[in-house]
């Protein structure tokens, strides 16, 4: 059965093939369409056990309504968070695939697949006992068969995923077999999506036939969010009727030799602005459409957007591209968040330093491994929040110009954790023994913490409700946390000031007061990372010394 356009929306074929083009206007972080039908759904392999294999909550990492997994009593495999996702993962066709655990099991050792071999097994069998075609039906879905056929080594490791689910499923055993199940292959990494999200545990794979049609650009102006077995389409800007509906397939803020890469197996050569004009974050955020609505962000000041204080004329873009080669070939994936990978990274970005290109890939990435880190230290973690306010103020904004990006809210929520900690530090008199860097203990002392959190979680909980499901748990435990704090005795001058800056950010009073007791303190924190940075990464100080 071909698929359906969603509400607001409809097929079409284009320059760059089949589309999704919008019937109406939509605005920014507005809701266009929901999918919670999929042709294939799953976590990935490792993750079978830590995600229900039906809705794909997960279960251990989740911060809210925590939930127990339990695993299906006949292929010990599967787990899932209650009875009615077991019923329906049974139903869908757990029903054949229980019994290729149980196979795999005894003949392996193994209780998981690879995610490719599992999403392609459950194809295979679901065609093999005619429940449904959902790939070859009246609207097949694009493979670019001839173009994976070209690449040997692809072709090769097709050949071998194909073989494992035939072999494991039981279904196609012939070279008829083989060539569908390597097509099937095809489609799967041509329209799937990856739920990957490294903050919730989320994992694993989302194919819808109708989200399927939405096209790349470099330069998006929708993009995607899940959800369990739901996935969003949202505006990241404005969008007109009779306009094509586009997201990045990609990390879009690498530079373009990097984004043709992760491009290579979608088989098309990009021709957005971006691509074209060979465009950096800089030049990209400074022609957005929605630099407006940072009016109500970490980083206020438009203007700052709009004429950044770089310096390009020291760096070209095949030198930046250059630095990017080198950096991924040098740092090896275990030893991301190393102080020996962050040094060596460091040291390739110093072009990118000196130029006060910050927001510039793959030096953004460099400061969050290192914070990252950081955060997780009992020695270090005050010095994450210096790099984490830089990040916000300094990179975050031109990499994702609306502020109602997922990744964007959770990096004012993670300097209100931080403020949250270091307040409970200066309370306690602790935080002058964790800290020797005399700036961030001075500007935390000075520093009204309270009030602080309580900004940030109001732009969190109003960016969360712009452009994200309503039920996201970072917004969920904003709202908690700002009840709390809002509840202190003694504190509702303050707490009044900070909702009247949130009703209206351009009330005079309200806003000179957030700029005063929130934006100031941030931004002399933000000051501190390129020295701290430096210190720690070019001089090796065990210690970040500021006497």
């Amino acid at each position: 059965m071909a698929p359906t356009a969603p509400s607001g929306t409809a097929f079409s074929t284009g320059p760059h093939g089949r589309s999704l083009i919008a019937t109406r206007d939509f605005t920014p972080g507005s809701l266009i369409a929901t999918f919670s039908s999929p042709v294939l759904a799953l976590p990935d392999g490792p993750s079978m056990k830590t995600t229900c294999n039906w809705c794909l909550r997960v279960g251990s990492d989740e911060n809210f309504d925590p939930v127990s997994l339990k695993a299906c009593t006949g292929c010990k495999a599967a787990v899932y968070c209650g009875a009615n996702c077991q019923r329906a993962h049974w139903k869908s066709g757990h029903k054949t695939e229980c019994k290729m655990f149980a196979r795999i099991r005894e003949t392996t050792g193994k209780e998981w697949l690879p995610t490719p071999v599992r999403a392609l097994a459950q194809v295979l069998m679901a065609n093999d006992k005619a429940t449904r075609d959902p790939f070859d039906g009246e609207d097949p879905l694009e493979g670019n068969v001839d173009e994976f056929k070209a690449d040997e080594q692809v072709w090769s490791d097709f050949e071998l995923q194909a073989m494992a689910a035939m072999t494991y499923s039981g279904v196609y055993m012939n070279e008829e077999g083989l060539a569908v199940a390597r097509k099937y292959l095809c489609q799967i990494q041509t329209n799937a999506f990856n739920r990957l999200d490294a903050d919730t545990g989320m994992s694993g794979i989302f194919l819808d036939s109708a989200l399927a049609r939405v096209n790349h650009s470099c330069v998006p102006n929708a993009f995607i969010g899940f959800d369990k077995r739901t996935a969003t389409l949202r505006a990241e800007r404005s969008i007109k009727e009779g306009e094509e509906i586009t997201i990045s397939y990609i990390e879009n803020d690498k530079p373009k030799s990097v984004r043709r890469e992760g491009l290579r197996l979608y088989h098309f050569e990009c021709d957005c602005p971006r691509c074209v004009g060979d465009l950096d974050v800089y030049q990209v955020a400074q022609a957005s459409p929605v630099i407006s609505l940072n009016s109500f962000s970490l980083q206020p000041n438009l203007s700052r957007i709009q004429e950044p204080a770089i310096d390009r004329s020291g760096i070209s873009m095949k030198e930046i591209e250059n630095i990017c080669k080198a950096v991924y070939e040098q740092t090896k994936p275990d030893q991301d968040n190393s102080i020996e990978a962050a040094q060596a990274r460091w040291k390739l970005c110093k072009p990118l330093v000196k130029a006060k290109m910050w927001a510039v890939e793959p030096l953004p990435t460099t400061i969050l491994l290192l914070a990252t880190n950081w955060q997780g230290s009992y020695k270090w973690v005050v010095y994450a929040l210096p790099l984490v306010c830089f990040l916000a103020t300094h990179c975050d904004p031109y990499k994702l110009v609306a502020p109602f990006m997922s990744w964007r809210i959770k990096g004012v929520m993670i300097i209100t954790k931080l403020l949250a900690l270091t307040g409970e530090l200066t309370s306690s008199g602790e935080l002058a023994q964790r800290c020797t860097h005399e700036g961030i203990v001075g500007v935390l002392a000075m520093a009204d913490q309270i009030t602080m959190c309580q900004a940030l979680l109001h732009i969190v909980v109003y960016q969360g409700s712009v452009g994200a499901a309503e039920d996201w748990a970072v917004p969920k435990e904003a709202k908690m946390m700002l009840k709390d704090l809002e509840s202190l005795p003694g504190r509702e001058n303050e707490a009044n000031l900070v909702k009247a800056w949130a009703k209206d950010p351009e009330n005079p009073e309200a806003k000179a007061f957030y700029e005063n007791e929130v934006l100031k303190p941030v931004n002399t924190l933000a000051s501190f990372a390129p020295e701290i940075l430096e210190d720690v990464l070019v001089h090796g100080q065990g210690l970040v010394v500021r006497r």
